[in-house]
């Protein structure tokens, strides 16, 4: 089992859509409880197995520390035995800063940093199709099993639930923070410069069908293979072009794994 094991379902593709074991709730709680044990310092995976009432080598306490390294809230060094891991600086943030609004802030970054929940993020909030709806897309379009689907809409919904990410309309800038690179241009240039930008360095869009009945949050999508981010996109208003532009900006934390690869 490697270290950074989740629940991992091959895709139609090469491959495989990975997603964080728990939910962000459950993880901020395991968060608290390495806090409490160990505060600042570096623990052995075997200590923190005992903190969480886990096996030294169960495969529970790997997926559990390969959710929080995916939502930011551990990171790790050494191997093997001498594998240690702690609370990164954006957990820290989560547990101990009262400042007003720094909690919610670090939530909703934390919220952000998984890739698939990132890319449904900016596709099923506020709208959130139906349940059927979701783990059909998830298993016919993402190649998840049933289970697995189900698995991760139940981890999407109380992420987003737990972090009020809903209240964000998908986007916002409480987005993660993305390394620097030639893509700063979508964000700071006019909403034509935007569109051309993103259209030059993505594949070719997936044409969507013209529904004049369909819910904004089904008449886009957004999909990021290696370095580069696809948007397809049927719209029906000046305001819709502005709720696009602000998907991108937010979706540009799906590059930030490869820009820093």
């Amino acid at each position: 089992m490697s270290d950074d094991q989740v629940i991992d379902i091959r895709e139609k593709k090469d491959r495989s859509p990975n997603f964080p074991f728990i939910s962000l709730p459950k993880a901020v709680s395991r968060a608290e409880a390495i806090n409490t044990a160990h505060r600042r310092e570096a623990a052995r995976l075997s200590s923190v197995g005992t903190t969480w009432n886990y096996g030294a080598k169960s495969s529970g306490l790997l997926q559990t520390v390969a959710a929080l390294k995916q939502f930011g809230l551990l990171e790790d060094m050494g191997s093997g035995d001498d594998r240690k891991v702690m609370l990164t600086d954006l957990a820290r943030r989560i547990l101990l800063d009262t400042r007003p609004g720094a909690k919610e802030q670090a939530l909703k970054e934390a919220a952000r940093r998984p890739r698939l929940i990132a890319e449904y993020l900016s596709r099923w909030v506020p709208d959130r199709p139906s349940d059927s709806h979701c783990i059909s897309e998830l298993h016919l379009d993402r190649g998840f099993t049933s289970d697995a689907a189900r698995s991760f809409l139940r981890v999407f919904d109380e992420t987003v639930s737990f972090a009020n990410l809903a209240e964000d309309d998908g986007a916002g800038d409480s987005a993660v923070p993305h390394v620097a690179s030639s893509e700063e241009e979508i964000s700071t240039s006019p909403p034509e410069s935007r569109q051309l930008v993103v259209a030059a360095a993505a594949p070719a869009p997936v044409a969507l069908p013209v529904d004049a009945e369909r819910p904004f949050a089904q008449r886009y999508k957004v999909t990021v293979e290696g370095d580069q981010l696809t948007i397809s996109a049927v719209l029906r208003s000046p305001a819709e072009v502005d709720r696009i532009i602000r998907i991108l900006e937010a979706n540009k934390a799906l590059l930030e794994e490869d820009l820093i690869g």
